[in-house]
């Protein structure tokens, strides 16, 4: 027997160094693909949540209302030049679970704040983040310049509500956005 019994041969060490230990940094390699998982699972993800939500359309004929834009731009100017201002209030919320009843008061001034009373007024009520629960509804006039009516809102939360003011000629468009609590 030659040399130290503890120090191993070189030949010895070499058949041993595959076996039983692991060089250092093994795990390096795997920390990669397990990013790329993660990433890859976080994009699966938002990309089932983008294609099966809400699609962010608000017209089904967005090219024919690309056309008529100029039309649009100048029925805003002559409804600008008109010089009305209108405010728009839920009054008298009364809730009964989610379901939320209120009246919905408009009033309007002309340019020289005087009422704008004899006016047909209307209202598109939709819900911003879901279909099916739109509604139209028609106001009847109270008092000088105010119309009223009766609404029925399925859900607390934001509702965006389109005002259609027509008297005479003249017709005014109105969006607003209320929010029910």
């Amino acid at each position: 027997m030659s040399g130290n019994p503890t120090t191993p041969s070189p030949a010895h060490t070499a058949s041993d160094s595959g076996r039983g230990t692991r060089q250092r940094g093994w795990w390096i390699p795997y920390t990669f693909v397990l990013g790329f998982m993660v990433v890859l699972g976080a994009n699966m993800t938002m990309l089932y949540f983008a294609t099966s939500t809400f699609s962010g359309l608000s017209t089904r004929q967005a090219y024919v209302e690309g056309l008529a834009y100029n039309d649009k731009v100048a029925q805003e100017e002559a409804q600008e030049a008109l010089g009305w201002t209108w405010t728009a209030d839920l009054v008298g919320v009364d809730r009964d679970g989610d379901v939320r009843r209120a009246t919905l008061r408009l009033d309007g001034r002309d340019a020289e704040n005087r009422p704008l009373s004899g006016a047909s007024v209307t209202a598109e009520i939709r819900r911003p983040a879901e279909q099916g629960m739109d509604q139209t509804v028609s106001f009847v006039p109270v008092g000088e310049g105010g119309y009223e009516t009766a609404v029925t809102l399925p859900k607390p939360g934001q509702w965006d509500m389109l005002f259609t003011v027509q008297r005479g000629d003249d017709t005014f468009v109105m969006r607003r956005r209320l929010r029910t609590e």
